[in-house]
């Protein structure tokens, strides 16, 4: 009888006791290659608990007219996950590219929280190295800060060929469902290296995993691509296309919006000039010293001229415009910056049809979510 029980128990045993080990070594082996990748890669995802000390901006122009409600902010690029990512941009000939281990999102969190905005778009570039480093970055802001953050799966545009395969995106959506609600920003118009065309077939195959993901579409055309834009409304009538920086095209963006009810527009650096307010300050973007000085020499005039160009337009289909920063290089999320552009985004909505100021303010853009 007891060699029957030792029979018995000790296969037992044995199967749990590697079992246990199986999960024990697994457990392990996570934490030493997610620290040997954070070594590799630049910094790692987790964050010291960061205490909010920020305190709200006052206004520097006390406008009679201006939007004191909540704001979504929808055009913010994400510091990238890793500084490998950041070092080979700005050696392709990016100005600049902060890195999480730069600004961390706890940081983006409190900034944004004092300006009064309650939800970002955020766009998450994810190339085709370390493309699971990216998800899980993106994956533990998700799991920190629960819908704070919209995120967009960002292409690393002009660098094609960091472009994530296709299928390696539909991989990452199929095994991340509901992680990313976005695709872009896809911007074809950079002044450095070869630029994509919106139609190419790359892009055509992430429109229609965008339409099978019920994913926003974030498009920054080029001069000269309102027709493809049109192609594309036309062609993907379930998806919502988010652009922006189009202004030699306004009226007939306008035009497409009476027809293409898919069509959105985020005024956001077109309005206040943070990329550079001469030609593109001879494709070199102002400092934040001189940003600053812009801005407050010109804060009437500019206002001016975005209510000239857009007032009318957002007046008439005012379902289809949202607001946003467009927010990239590390001095944008300067606290004195983002506090002087915050204050020019709500005197320019608070300039508008009472009627209209919460939907481009934010309810537009919380429509873009629930219909997408």
């Amino acid at each position: 009888m007891k060699k029957l029980i030792l029979i018995i128990v000790v296969p037992i045993s044995i199967i749990i006791f590697l079992i246990v080990a199986y999960f024990i070594f697994n457990f392990v082996f996570e934490k030493v290659k997610n620290k040997i990748t954070d070594q590799i890669v630049g910094g790692g995802r987790e964050e010291l608990n960061y205490e909010c000390k920020l305190k709200a901006k006052e206004r520097e122009f006390n406008k009679a007219l201006y939007y004191s409600g909540p704001l979504v902010d929808t055009h913010v690029h994400m510091p990238v996950a890793s500084k490998i990512i950041s070092d080979m941009a700005i050696r392709a000939g990016f100005e600049d590219m902060p890195a999480s281990a730069d600004i961390s999102v706890d940081y983006i969190n409190c900034l944004f929280g004092i300006e009064g905005i309650t939800k970002t778009f955020g766009f998450f570039l994810v190339p085709n190295i370390f493309p699971q480093y990216v998800v899980d970055y993106v994956r533990d802001i998700e799991e920190k800060y629960p819908g704070k953050f919209v995120k967009f799966l960002m292409p690393p545009l002009p660098l094609s060929t960091l472009n994530p395969k296709s299928s390696e995106v539909e991989e990452i959506l199929n095994n991340n469902p509901g992680l990313f609600q976005g695709y872009g920003e896809a911007r074809f118009d950079f002044n450095l290296g070869t630029n994509a065309n919106p139609e190419d077939q790359y892009f055509l195959e992430m429109y229609g995993l965008a339409d099978e993901n019920n994913l926003i579409v974030q498009m920054h055309p080029d001069k000269g691509q309102l027709e493809a834009l049109e192609r594309l409304l036309k062609k993907y009538p379930n998806v919502k296309f988010l652009a922006h920086v189009m202004p030699d095209v306004k009226k007939e963006i306008g035009k497409l919006m009476g027809i293409y009810d898919n069509l959105y527009y985020s005024l956001d650096a077109e309005i206040h000039y943070i990329f550079g307010y001469q030609t593109i300050q001879d494709n070199k973007g102002p400092t934040k010293e001189e940003y600053l000085k812009f801005m407050r020499e010109n804060f009437d005039s500019l206002l001016e001229e975005a209510l000239r160009n857009w007032k009318q337009i957002i007046e008439a289909h005012p379902d289809q415009f949202t607001w946003g920063s467009d927010r990239w290089y590390t001095w944008h999320f300067d606290p004195e910056v983002g506090g002087l552009v915050v204050e020019f985004g709500r005197t320019f909505i608070g300039h508008l049809d009472p009627a209209v100021q919460e939907k481009v303010a934010y309810k537009n853009a919380e429509k873009l979510l629930q219909e997408r």
